[in-house]
C-alpha cells in the first residue's frame, strides 16, 4: 500500500465513504505538517505492526509519531518507532534481534591504491563497544580541541577585574590545532584500539601470539633510502615510517643474515618460533601452495619432513608456511615439497601426475622482486659493477 492509499478516504463495499487507513497521519501529511518521506516511514511501521498490536495502543502510537516527526525528523522518526516496535510487539524483539545477528559481517580488503578497506554491519550487541570506544576516544580528542579555541577566546578577550585570564601557552600555538576530519579520527580511534589489544597482556590468547611485522633492507635503515615492507599489506612503507613504528611500538629488530644460524633449532624444539617465522613469511609470502592468497595471518610453520614419522628438524630449511587446508592437502594427498635456492616446490603424488612435474610455490612479491634485482646485481659485480649484498632487517612490532 502506497502513502497515498494509506492516508485516503476509503469506500466500503456498500458505497459508505470511510476514513483513511491512518487518519492522524492523513490530516498530518495533508497539511504539509510531515513531510512524505517520514508519512512514509510511519505508515510502513503502522501496517507491519497492525496484525500484532493492539488497536488502540497502535492509535496512540499513530498520534505521537505524527506529533514528532516534524520535531525530529526522518532519522529521530526512525529512532522512534524502534522503540514503540519494542513496546508494541514484545514478544517480536528477539526474532528481530536473531536477525540482525546473523545478517553481521566485516569485509577487508587492500584496493589498487593500497588502501586497506572496511566495509562492516554489526548487530547490536557487539555494534556496541565498537562504537561506544571509538566514539570515545574521538570525543576525548574532541573536548581537547575545544578548550583549545576556549583558550585562544579567552587570551584574546580584555582582562577582567579580577586580572587577564590563564591560559595554557600551549593553546594558543595554531600549530598544535587539531586538523583532522572526523573520519580520520574515527580511523585512528580504531588502528589505536587494535593495537592495544595486540599489545595487551589482557588480549584473548591467539592476539598475543602475534606481531606486526615490518621488513627492511639494514642498508636501506642506514642509509634512509629505500623502502620496507609490512607482512599481509602489499603497499610498501617509506623507511621513515618503519623508524617511526620501530619507536612508537616497542619493536624488536631480529637480523637475518644468509644462512640464518641464529634461528635454527634442530630436534631441541618441535615448534617453529617467532623468529624463524618471521623469515619463513620473507620466503613463502603467506600461503606457499601455488596459487593460493592466503595471507601470513592465515597460514602457519610446517615440517616439510615430518616431526614425528620423518623426524625432521625444527629448522629453516626444512619449514614452509601453509594455511590450514592446503596443509591438509600435502597430508592426505601425498604432496612433497623440495626448497631450492630459497624457493619452494611441491611435487604432485604418482596417482595426480605420473611425471610428478614440481610446481612452483608462491613466493612474497617483495622477495621476488628483490632476488630478481639482486641477480641483475650479481651479474653485474661479477663484471666488477656490483655492490655488497646486504642482510635484512625484520621488526616484531606488538
Amino acid at each position: 500500500m502506497s502513502i497515498g492509499e494509506a492516508t485516503s478516504p476509503r469506500q466500503s463495499f456498500t458505497g459508505e465513504v470511510l476514513p483513511a487507513r491512518h487518519p492522524h497521519l492523513a490530516a498530518a501529511f495533508e497539511s504539509g505538517a510531515v513531510s512524505i518521506d517520514a508519512a512514509d516511514l510511519i505508515r510502513r511501521f503502522l501496517d507491519r505492526i497492525a496484525i500484532r498490536a493492539d488497536r488502540d495502543e497502535l492509535g496512540d502510537a499513530e498520534v505521537l509519531l505524527v506529533e514528532r516527526a516534524p520535531v525530529v525528523g526522518v532519522d529521530g522518526t526512525r529512532r522512534l518507532i524502534r522503540q514503540l516496535e519494542a513496546h508494541l510487539d514484545p514478544d517480536g524483539v528477539r526474532p528481530r534481534e536473531d536477525e540482525l545477528r546473523g545478517a553481521r559481517s566485516l569485509k577487508i580488503w587492500q584496493d589498487a591504491a593500497g588502501m586497506v578497506n572496511l566495509r562492516g554491519a554489526f548487530d547490536p550487541v557487539n555494534g556496541a563497544p565498537i562504537k561506544l570506544a571509538i566514539e570515545t576516544l574521538v570525543g576525548a580528542e574532541l573536548h581537547a580541541a575545544r578548550d583549545a579555541r576556549r583558550g585562544v577566546a579567552a587570551a584574546d578577550a580584555p582582562p577582567t577585574a579580577a586580572g587577564a585570564p590563564e591560559v595554557d601557552p600551549l593553546m594558543l600555538d595554531p600549530l598544535l590545532a587539531e586538523d583532522r576530519s572526523i573520519a580520520q579520527m574515527n580511523a585512528d580511534a580504531l588502528a589505536d584500539i587494535a593495537r592495544l589489544s595486540l599489545s595487551s597482556s589482557d588480549a584473548p590468547a591467539a592476539l598475543r601470539s602475534v606481531m606486526v611485522i615490518a621488513r627492511v633492507d639494514d642498508a636501506a635503515l642506514v642509509s634512509g633510502r629505500g623502502h620496507a615492507t609490512i607482512d599481509g599489506i602489499d603497499q610498501p612503507i617509506s623507511v621513515d615510517t618503519v623508524r617511526e613504528m620501530a619507536m612508537s611500538a616497542g619493536i624488536a629488530p631480529l637480523y637475518m643474515a644468509e644462512g640464518c644460524e641464529r634461528v635454527q633449532l634442530g630436534r631441541s624444539r618441535r615448534l617453529f618460533s617467532s623468529a624463524q617465522k618471521a623469515v619463513l613469511v620473507a620466503r613463502d609470502g603467506g600461503c606457499a601452495w601455488p596459487g593460493c592468497h592466503r595471507p601470513p595471518s592465515h597460514t602457519q610453520a610446517h615440517h616439510i619432513r615430518w616431526w614425528n614419522r620423518d623426524d625432521g628438524s625444527t629448522d629453516l630449511e626444512n619449514g614452509i608456511m601453509l594455511c590450514a587446508h592446503h596443509h591438509h592437502r600435502v597430508h592426505a594427498d601425498g604432496w612433497g615439497i623440495l626448497i631450492r635456492a630459497g624457493r619452494s616446490w611441491f611435487i604432485p603424488p604418482p596417482y595426480l601426475d605420473p611425471e610428478q612435474v614440481p610446481r612452483p610455490g608462491n613466493s612474497s612479491p617483495d622477495h621476488l622482486a628483490g632476488e630478481h634485482l639482486a641477480s641483475g646485481r650479481r651479474a653485474r659485480r661479477a663484471a666488477g659493477r656490483g655492490a655488497a649484498h646486504a642482510g635484512e632487517v625484520v621488526a616484531l612490532a606488538r
